[in-house]
């Protein structure tokens, strides 16, 4: 009997522990939605992601023009 009052009393104490083991006091919270008239933030979040979007597009167009390229010489070589 008392095996199991420890370990319900496990099962109802564990959730709490491990939810306020992980709340991190120094790391700020979110205040609400972006605020687009600061142009940091427009650069942060508009900005950056477009670049790297584009960025990335790019190099996929890159990559396969290269693998194309490699298949190409390789039809050519036999």
């Amino acid at each position: 009997m008392t095996h199991l009052i420890l370990i319900l009393l496990q099962a109802f104490i564990y959730p709490f522990v491990t939810i306020l083991g992980q709340m991190q006091p120094d790391i700020p919270k979110p205040r609400g939605p972006v605020d687009l008239s600061d142009p940091v933030n427009v650069v942060i979040f508009i900005l950056l992601p477009l670049i790297v979007i584009i960025a990335f597009l790019f190099w996929r167009k890159a990559m396969q023009k290269k693998r194309q390229e490699e298949e190409e010489n390789k039809k050519n070589q036999k």
